[in-house]
């Protein structure tokens, strides 16, 4: 079996698509798999006519011989098939066993708290599992990190809000928004407990991007990795409204901090269209994991620091008014 640095799961959607190119430009080998033949090797064809190396693989995510036999001598797996909560165990569980690190691109909270869970199990394989690779998870953690570091101290209270600009909703994305929100529950965490709500209660309106915002507390990964980056009690993520209108003036990601004094900081991040913000993230995380990253189960920012996104897309970033 051929040798290739990332088994690249889910290759032919809209996000894979993305990541494929920006593995490739960072001079990975990509081993692009799927559930069709065809718009694999037609994707091939476009990677390698710019000098990419890639090979193609059927595989079904499902079954554990199939997931056995893609990765086979890959040296990280990363994942974009959703939805997560019900797609990435199985996939967690090949790597564990076969000694490959994984990266996806998740942002339902019950996923990425699931895998943040698995940190015992990854480092007895030694194993580096990463999860929230993409704009809305590390976006916002990149910017708590950097307003803890001002803070000086712990926040009590955390809120965290994404509003991605995306170009076309892939049928996968679709479905995992679907399946997180069919409950009409939301979960955010006070007083380091998890709470579920009614979806919809907490609604407010927050002012980023230069517009005002409709949002509603979400059942997100940014709540997971905003909590994880600033220790605090209490934490809220923000979805936008469904029924409101959307922007049109790029991706945005907005935190603020509150002090055990009621001092709150606030920062924002501006970045281009949101699917090809994820695919720079998730491409240079599994990167940097491939060069070389501690066994255990990590968010972006934890592993890397805050300046990971930033390095990724060149987003701009300001921090109480001035520039990060």
């Amino acid at each position: 079996m051929n040798t290739t640095d990332v088994l690249l799961l889910g290759a032919a959607g809209s996000s894979g698509r993305l990541i494929a190119a920006g593995l490739a430009a960072r001079g990975l080998s990509v081993r692009l798999a799927g559930r069709r033949r065809g718009p694999l090797e037609d994707l091939a064809r476009t990677l390698a006519a710019d000098g990419a190396t890639t090979g193609v693989r059927t595989v079904d995510v499902s079954d554990v011989a199939s997931l056995a036999e893609a990765m086979a001598g890959a040296g990280v797996v990363l994942s974009t098939v959703g939805p997560f909560a019900r797609q990435a165990g199985p996939v967690i569980d090949a790597c564990l066993a076969a000694g490959v690190s994984y990266v996806d691109i998740a942002n339902e909270w019950a996923a990425v708290r699931s895998l943040l869970d698995r940190g015992d199990q990854a480092r007895a394989h030694a194993v580096t599992l990463v999860t929230g690779a993409g704009f809305g998870p590390a976006a916002t953690e990149t910017l708590v990190l950097r307003l803890v570091d001002q803070l000086g101290t712990v926040p009590g209270l955390v809120r965290v809000a994404a509003a991605a600009e995306v170009a076309r909703h892939s049928d996968g994305v679709r479905q995992t928004v679907k399946e997180s929100l069919a409950g009409g529950t939301t979960v955010i965490y006070r007083d380091d407990q998890v709470v579920r709500e009614a979806l919809g209660r907490g609604a407010t309106v927050l002012t980023f991007g230069g517009a005002q915002r409709r949002m509603l507390p979400g059942p997100v990964g940014d709540l997971e990795t905003a909590r994880l980056a600033s220790g605090a009690a209490s934490v809220v993520a923000y979805i936008a409204d469904p029924a409101a209108p959307g922007g049109g003036n790029g991706s945005w990601t907005w935190a603020e901090v509150v002090g055990p004094d009621g001092q709150a900081l606030t920062a924002e991040l501006r970045t281009g269209e949101g699917v090809q913000a994820t695919a720079a993230i998730a491409a240079e995380t599994a990167r940097r994991v491939l060069a070389g990253a501690k066994p255990g189960a990590w968010t972006p920012g934890q592993l890397f620091g805050a300046a990971l996104v930033t390095d990724a897309t060149g987003a701009q970033v300001t921090v109480s008014g001035q520039p990060g």
